[in-house]
This record gives structure tokens, sequence and C-alpha cells, in this order.
């Protein structure tokens, strides 16, 4: 436990910088959906528009999945932000991928899941960061009632805001390549932000 802890910490600071350098991550004062706010704000999905810095990010994600000797016969990943990551994801690893609409298409078929899935598949889902993990759960539902197994999940970032519990009363177990904890850190280390942003950040996290 105590090593899967330290290189969560290491994979964290890798991944510090990569996001910082394709302006993933933003400081300051934002209203989330939900209408709280929050001292930092996290968008994924212009990691892809930066190629070499995306590669990495993802060679850490299969990487871990080779570290912890992940057993799957499909990836799915979670539209829109888990898509791009969840289909060099499933390159990479020579898997097939699915991916699942928040709801079925309202002409043709009108499936939900995109791609091939057969009853009884162990399918590894894919998203680029989690919350609370509602998206995530919606996808696992949605597989599951397909007849596919899920106990599986990887996310490039964890904002550490419940979503590992809330996948694990649901018999998911969650990786991920980083902690925004430990990650906001080593950007305050990189001189990148500021001490008092760093313990904004810090303190958020701790009332969550």
């Amino acid at each position: 436990m105590k090593n899967r802890i330290e290189a969560l910490e290491r994979s964290s600071r890798v991944l510090a910088p990569i996001l910082w350098e394709s302006n993933c991550l933003d400081f300051g004062h934002f209203t989330l959906t939900s209408g709280k706010t929050s001292p930092y704000y996290v968008d994924l999905r212009l990691l892809p528009s930066h190629p070499k810095l995306f590669d990495t990010a993802t060679d850490m994600a299969t990487g871990l999945l080779e570290e912890v000797d992940l057993e799957f016969d499909r990836v799915c990943a979670v539209p829109t932000g888990g898509l791009p990551l969840g289909t060099l994801l499933a390159h990479k690893c020579e898997s097939p991928l699915t991916y699942v609409r928040k709801k079925g298409k309202e002409h043709g078929e009108e499936q939900q899941i995109e791609g091939e899935l057969d009853p009884g598949d162990r399918v590894l889902v894919v998203d680029d960061l989690i919350t609370t993990g509602g998206s995530i759960l919606t996808a696992i539902d949605a597989l599951r009632s397909a007849g596919a197994e899920v106990n599986d999940c990887i996310v490039l970032l964890d904002r550490t805001q419940g979503g590992k519990e809330n996948l694990a009363r649901e018999d998911v177990k969650l990786y991920k390549v980083a902690n925004i904890g430990p990650l906001v850190e080593e950007l305050f280390n990189l001189n990148k932000i500021s001490s008092s942003m760093r313990d904004e950040v810090k303190n958020y996290l701790q009332e969550r």
C-alpha cells in the first residue's frame, strides 16, 4: 500500500508540468456546474491539442495498467472528455474500443453503446478525470445492463471529491495516474503557482 501511494505521488509530480504546459489547469475562482466555487479549474480536453504531451500522459496510463497487470477484453471511453484518452489507450493496449452515449440515439437502432460488445466481456472504463464519478457510473450501468463485466476504471486525474468511494460502492476499482493534491504541490515547487494559491487549494480539498 505504501509503495502504491509513493508511486502515485511520483506520477502526480510527473503529470503536473504536462498539464501546466498544455494549459489544462487554471487557478483563481471558478463557479462549478453545481453552483459551488473552486480555486482551480481542470480542462483535460485541451491535452490532445498538444500531441507529444498527450502521448506522454497516455503512456503513463498504459504503464499503470501494465504495472498492476490488469486484464480486460475491451476499453470503454466516457464521452466526451474520456474519448480521446480512451481511443489512444485502446490503440496502445491493442484492445477494442467502445464508448457509451449519455442516452441512446433517437434514430437508427437507438443504441447507447457504440462499438462491438459481447455479454461477459471484461470492460475497462476510461475517463480523463473523476470528481464524484457520476458520468462514469452512468456508463457502467449501461455496460452492465448490456451484459458486460465492469470492475475497473482508469483516469488521468482524481479531484479526490468522492469519486473513488462512489465507484467502490458499485464494486469498481479506480486506477489513477495522479491526485490533484500532490500535483498542485509540484506546481508550487516548480514556481508555477504562489504559496497562497497552493494553500487555498489545499484547504479547499480538505473541506471536501
